[in-house]
């Protein structure tokens, strides 16, 4: 029997797997489970007692901080780690809020993760762990995205200024977007325009991506440029009229992009992107064997025209099987491997005799 229960909720299926492999490696004594929701992981508690949550933030559905709310109504005494890839400011006093025994910013280090799950389950005599408010409070630099934001937002007179992940997920902004539309309607359209930038920019050896989209309406401009390989920039500007404005915005944006690299970066912030390239190796039109079908064409010809054309229809083969099932003629196999000569005629095995 396992002591201890661990839970695992990460809708990102590869880091799901490596954080349920990682927590085996403690011992047999760990049973996880591991799943990519919080609807499942509250149906899983509810099932069973867990010893220890861990659990991504931002999950499609129920987030994480809904999930911990949910089930310690439940279970109060709930161990719980918290993890997730976003930066903002406001994320970090959500976490402490909910009163999570650990938090970690992606990327995390395995053997701090572990360290913090046999802290979290009091397997080794150490240091209290600090509390969630002391912990995020080290994490100073991520303020600095949000003020980049709000600085980039004054500078344009825009909208908004938003930093988005590759899932179109709004991590840090900068004013409000221009109608409630944008973000549920819109920034899943703008995610195709940000995998397809990222595949021609890979396509010219680009890395990371330095690109700039700038798409142009009746109420408002949005423009998108890569931060990394995993994040994006979108603004949100007053249409654009005069190509000096136009001029004078796209410097203010990749200013900003230069300075949210440079901030990410220095907190850590992984910003390759999880995904690659699926590289398909077609072989050239040239190196098909279409000419040695040409030549072997002349001796598959030849091995056909000895062959009996004569060959049983469908319903003569199903007619020669209900025969053999019937009782008078299974009485008469000796041999149920063999068949009689009269049998291989019926089937074509052998040739029949009135046509020689």
């Amino acid at each position: 029997m396992a002591s201890y229960r661990v839970l695992i909720v990460d809708d990102q299926r590869e880091l799901r797997i490596m954080l349920k492999s990682a927590v085996e490696t403690l011992g047999s004594e760990f049973e996880v489970i591991a799943v990519p929701s919080g609807e499942e992981a509250f149906l899983e508690i509810r099932g069973q007692d867990i010893d220890l949550l861990v659990s991504d933030i931002m999950l499609p559905g129920m987030s994480g901080l809904e999930l911990l709310e949910k089930v310690r109504v439940r279970n109060p005494d709930l161990k719980v780690i918290l993890i997730t890839g976003t930066v903002d400011a406001q994320v970090r006093r959500d976490v402490a809020d909910a009163g999570a025994d650990a938090f970690f910013l992606k990327p995390m280090d395995p053997a701090d993760f572990l360290d913090s799950v046999e802290r979290t389950l009091g397997l080794i005599e150490s240091e209290p762990i600090e509390p969630t408010v002391s912990v995020l409070e080290t994490v100073k630099p991520s303020e600095n995205v949000s003020e980049r934001l709000v600085k980039l937002r004054n500078d344009l007179d825009a909208f908004s200024a938003v930093l988005i992940d590759d899932r179109g997920r709004v991590l840090a902004g900068a004013g409000d977007l221009p109608d409630a539309t944008v973000e549920s309607s819109l920034l899943p359209s703008l995610m195709s325009v940000f995998s397809a930038s990222k595949r021609v920019a890979r396509f010219l050896g680009t890395n990371p991506p330095n690109d700039l989209s700038y798409f142009s309406g009746p109420k408002y401009d949005i423009l998108l440029a890569h931060v990394g390989e995993a994040y994006a920039l979108m603004v949100a500007v007053n249409p654009i009229h005069i190509d000096e404005d136009l001029s004078t915005i796209v410097r203010g944006v990749y200013a900003g992009v230069g300075d949210l690299h440079e901030i990410l970066l220095n907190m850590g912030v992984r910003l390759k992107s999880d995904d690659q390239p699926v590289v398909v190796e077609e072989e050239p039109e040239d190196q098909i064997d279409t000419v040695d079908l040409e030549e072997e064409a002349p001796l598959i010809e030849a091995l056909f025209q000895g062959v009996d054309a004569n060959v049983p229809k469908t319903e003569e083969v199903d007619e020669f099987w209900n025969t053999v099932t019937a009782d008078e003629t299974s009485n008469n196999l000796q041999n149920a491997d063999a068949l009689t000569y009269e049998q291989a005629v019926q089937l074509g095995l052998a040739p029949d005799e009135k046509s020689e």
